[in-house]
């Protein structure tokens, strides 16, 4: 069963503490099963079903398994202007969330956030791909 890659980028993007994405092998469809957090209740009916057939479901990669602050890094090896350059390189120094939130606060102040943006969605397409190759799925454009 094929998946779509959009289908699985999206799921890598949008994973976070609360929300963890699943293909299932038998329908080639990604689900999301997320936490009791913002209101929202937990899909049972999924939870058991991956409970009962845990084989039929992969767990795509999530926010502890993506490194973005690396994404962060290769985006700012790579550009030309040097003392931006060298102004983010000083924002990744910072401690933990300071450097994410400092990080996009100055692609903004730059205007490279079009750049940044499009680097990313690049680096997460990557690693989409990776993970149908290294689990076998075939997927679709």
């Amino acid at each position: 069963m094929k998946v779509k890659l959009q289908d699985v980028i999206d799921g890598i993007t949008y994973a976070n503490a609360g929300a963890q994405f699943f293909y299932h092998t038998k329908t080639g469809e990604v689900h999301l099963l997320m936490d009791n957090i913002y209101g929202i209740s937990r899909d049972r009916t999924l939870e058991k079903a991956i409970e009962k057939n845990p084989g039929e479901y992969i767990s795509l990669p999530n926010e502890y398994e993506i490194d973005e602050f690396s994404m962060m890094a290769d985006f700012v090896e790579q550009l030309e202007d040097s003392e931006e350059a060298s102004a983010l390189f000083r924002v990744l120094e910072e401690d933990g969330n300071a450097a994410q939130r400092l990080f996009k606060q100055s692609v903004q102040a730059f205007d490279l956030e079009e750049e940044w943006l499009e680097f990313r969605n690049g680096c997460y397409d990557e690693i989409a791909r990776l993970w149908c190759d290294e689990n076998q799925i075939e997927y679709e454009e």
